[in-house]
């Protein structure tokens, strides 16, 4: 999603995702945590779903079907 998404959050176990928010972390060790202890982008599955996954206000399962198009 690195190309698709450029805020993408990073996924991290828990004891490194406690220390990844604590406020007095150094700005090193946050890149050194976002290279070495994140999941990698290609460990996901990606698929194309409706563009009314963008809107907090819509909510429910369909928002999770695939689709061909998202551009539609």
């Amino acid at each position: 999603m690195i190309d698709i998404h450029d805020r993408r959050p990073p996924v991290l176990p828990p004891d490194v995702a406690r220390e990844w928010i604590d406020p007095e972390l150094c700005a090193d060790r946050i890149a050194a945590i976002g290279r070495e202890a994140a999941t990698p982008a290609d460990a996901f599955a990606w698929y194309p779903v409706s563009q009314a996954v963008g809107s907090v206000k819509n909510d429910g399962p369909d928002l999770l079907t695939l689709i061909d198009n998202p551009l539609l």
